[in-house]
């Protein structure tokens, strides 16, 4: 069984890089010979990630590890056959057997710092790397017990604060070194292990739970069986109560930890987080004061001084980088002088129809105002002004702006700003829809829009650009007419006047519409033109190119 880890750090936003590694993951998993590890350090529901990214990851295992740094990269990577790093702007050093790269672009790595955050990198980087470098002893204790899933800030709970649970958690403790002879402990190391877990469970007011009720159960080995240790408690509200759970010495135990769940957007009128939370949990596994003193401070240290690359030393640990496009590939050459190989970003084509065409023009992608947004807000003013100067052409149309939308304060307002000069427009902004709605909309719409990087210096600033265009194909697909900006990776999908249209400004952009919108009967082969095109990014390609690159890399570790 060849083991492969694909770690995507950033698997709760559910983004365009998200279905990319989780569509390798869902490949791969799909084959009797491959076990697959979905590596995240942020809780995800798979299942819901499943439906939100129209995929099936039922055969792939979710990771969680914390301390995604150099220091620990041994602990994560280590046991693979293959390793994948499909997360962006990652500077993280891989030591599997073989070692993927995926790069969406080169980012520069300080791209979005503030001022606050270059002074701390310059003053505190060091000192900081040297804390993280000790504490690596701490957590790598013959008694570590390891979060497997339900956890949301897996730092807070590895320093001994408490972290919020999905209401559902489980931990792995392994004491398969330890067994008992004749009721005497046998150990492999000097230290005697603790046959208890002892943690900490709260059911803090925030949650507006009167009585929270939890659950924990034991099992030996695997959840198949019976538990070995069943206990039922309730916790007032504000109520903290310590427990002890016996763990079996000879063995590898899970802990299941069932609660009930709130909303904090329902209870506490919290609109940014529509997360479920359940019980808080608490290590209270004893330790020296040193040690306490040394987590309370390495609880301030801010991750990003720990993570961020002094240089590209890192790339040399990896086999071979994977890049999604011709224009990211040219800018890998450029800024970091590596080679890298192609392997599109596998669209869903065959789930798209070309529908009864109604009188909409679409745009889709994630809503956020920095970095490389997808322009939402000048596609808006743009919708505005060529209904004021071509009443009777854009006469019916509607503009429908669709995407994710994180619960952050800055990508909250971007839409907020948004509705606000959209009011009395025909403009529609839909988030976080379902997939099947969005191929609802694809179906309908009769023109796409796409508009990354518009107004921005592709030489001076090539990542704000789009760096292939999943939703252009999307669209293709689906029988609609794409306009796109001709920079970044959309020039390589579209042909000018075959099977769509470039412009370079807003003018080019409304002057192309309008001229569709009054030909549409006699340019609709371009549709068709359009969908025949998409198949060249289809799911089956992506498969078929994904699979030729590891079974290269088997045969590689084979060879050694």
């Amino acid at each position: 069984m060849i083991k492969i880890g694909i770690f995507d750090r950033y698997l709760s936003t559910l983004g365009g890089g998200e279905r990319y590694s989780c569509k390798m993951a869902e490949v791969l998993s799909k084959k009797d010979i491959y076990k697959v590890d979905l590596i995240t350090d942020l809780y995800s529901d798979l299942s819901e990630v499943s439906e939100r990214l129209n995929l099936d990851l039922s055969r792939v295992n979710l990771k969680i590890l914390p301390f995604i740094s150099d220091d620990y990269s041994q602990n994560i990577t280590g046991d693979y056959d293959v390793f994948i790093n499909a997360t962006y702007l990652s500077a993280f050093t891989a030591k599997a057997k073989h070692n993927i790269y995926v790069c969406y672009f080169p980012t520069p790595f300080d791209s979005d710092f503030r001022f606050i955050h270059r002074f701390l990198l310059f003053f505190f980087r060091k000192p900081a790397k040297w804390l993280y470098k000790k504490s690596e002893k701490f957590f790598k204790s013959p008694d570590k017990i390891e979060i497997t899933e339900g956890i949301y800030e897996l730092k807070r709970f590895m320093l001994k604060r408490g972290s919020w649970s999905t209401g559902e958690i489980v931990i792995k403790a392994d004491r398969s070194r330890y067994v008992l002879n004749n009721d005497h402990l046998l150990e492999s190391t000097e230290k005697k292990p603790d046959l208890f877990l002892r943690l900490g469970i709260k059911n803090p007011e925030d949650t507006h739970l009167e009585t929270m009720n939890v659950k924990i159960s034991v099992y030996p080995s695997s959840f198949s069986g019976k538990p070995s240790f069943n206990v039922s408690d309730k916790l007032d509200s504000g109520q903290k109560k310590s427990i002890e759970i016996p763990v079996q010495a000879g063995e590898v135990s899970y802990i299941k930890i069932s609660s009930d769940v709130f909303v904090p957007s329902v209870q506490n009128d919290n609109k940014q987080d529509s997360r479920k939370l359940g019980v808080v949990l608490y290590d209270e596994t004893a330790i020296s004061l040193p040690k306490k003193i040394f987590f309370k401070i390495l609880g301030f240290i801010p991750m990003f001084l720990i993570t961020y690359p002094s240089g590209f030393k890192f790339l040399e640990s990896y086999n071979e980088i994977l890049s999604i496009s011709d224009y990211s590939k040219y800018w890998i050459k450029k800024y970091w002088k590596k080679e890298s190989r192609i392997l599109f970003p596998p669209v869903d084509t065959d789930s798209f129809e070309i529908g009864s065409k109604e009188k909409i023009i679409l745009s889709v992608g994630r809503f956020f105002p920095e970095h490389h947004n997808k322009k939402q807000y000048e596609l808006a003013r743009a919708f505005i002004d060529m209904i004021k100067s071509n009443p009777d052409e854009t006469e019916g149309y509607r503009l429908i702006l669709a995407g994710g939308l994180e619960n952050r304060e800055k990508h909250i307002e971007y839409v907020k700003k948004i509705r606000e000069i959209s009011q009395g427009y025909p403009i529609e902004i839909m988030t976080n829809i379902s997939w099947e709605d969005l191929k609802n909309l694809f179906s309908k719409a009769m023109i796409f829009w796409h508009a990354s990087g518009l107004n921005e210096d592709e030489n001076k600033n090539p990542a704000k650009f789009e760096h292939f265009g999943i939703t252009t194909v999307e669209a293709m697909s689906a029988g609609c007419i794409p306009i796109v900006i001709n920079k970044g990776g959309q020039k390589e999908i579209i042909e000018e006047s075959v099977n769509g249209f470039k412009f370079e400004d807003i003018a080019g952009l409304k002057k192309k519409t309008i001229n569709v919108i009054r030909n549409y009967k006699d340019i609709e082969k371009i549709k068709f033109k359009a969908r025949e095109d998409s198949q060249r990014y289809s799911n089956k390609n992506f498969e078929e190119n994904l699979l030729k690159i590891i079974s290269g890399a088997v045969e590689r570790i084979k060879k050694e």
